[in-house]
């Protein structure tokens, strides 16, 4: 999205509103985005500050995300502000080498692509949910809690510790009962013997 500048250049505190749609088909290559549903609403303001223009305004757009617990879709609208200052000319650092992460004034026209891009791309949540209480999946058989009990068997321990419960379950000593007398000797069973011992 270029703006063109011409109107208020020279003109220290003079402004301009700009109000377009842009195509979102950027926003698709994001995971947490099944579908962009409609335009790029922007509605900026550019003000000539003296030594740079400020580029302020407002930012949504339509899309169609995944619930992170259940997976289903769910329609929202994603929506941001953005103010980023556009230099008139590139600064650089007492090296004379220029620093990163600037906005310049092209000629007569200012790039608001960019700034547009990052905003919104910075506004989709990494996790979201259809609702607070969305029970999402079940850890056994995937199916959708949301649609009732599944019928698998509620899991007894952290699903994350469940490979250390089959290890147990495999090892030789929780296959072994508990020693009794004659599979050796106990306490009890020594005091027994000496006395029996002594009495002989």
């Amino acid at each position: 999205m270029r703006l063109n500048i011409s109107g208020i250049q020279g003109r220290k505190g003079a402004f301009f509103r700009v109000e377009r749609e842009l195509p979102g088909d950027f926003l698709k290559t994001l995971p947490e985005i099944s579908r962009v549903l409609g335009p790029i609403s922007a509605e900026l303001k550019v003000t000539n500050t003296g030594d740079a223009y400020l580029v302020t305004g407002s930012l949504s757009v339509e899309v169609e995300l995944r619930c992170s617990r259940c997976l289903e879709p769910l329609q929202t609208r994603l929506e941001a502000t953005c103010e980023q200052e556009f230099l008139k000319e590139p600064e650089f650092d007492e090296e004379e080498e220029l620093l990163e992460e600037q906005h310049v004034v092209e000629g007569n026209e200012l790039d608001a692509t960019s700034l547009i891009r990052e905003t919104l791309l910075i506004s989709v949540p990494m996790k979201v949910v259809c609702s607070p209480d969305c029970p999402g999946l079940c850890p056994s058989c995937g199916a959708s809690l949301a649609e009732g009990d599944c019928g698998c068997p509620s899991p007894d321990v952290d699903i994350r510790l469940a490979p250390l419960s089959k290890l147990l379950e495999l090892s030789p000593q929780a296959a072994t009962p508990e020693r009794r007398k004659d599979h050796g000797s106990t306490k009890e069973e020594t005091f027994q013997g000496k006395g029996q011992q002594k009495e002989s």
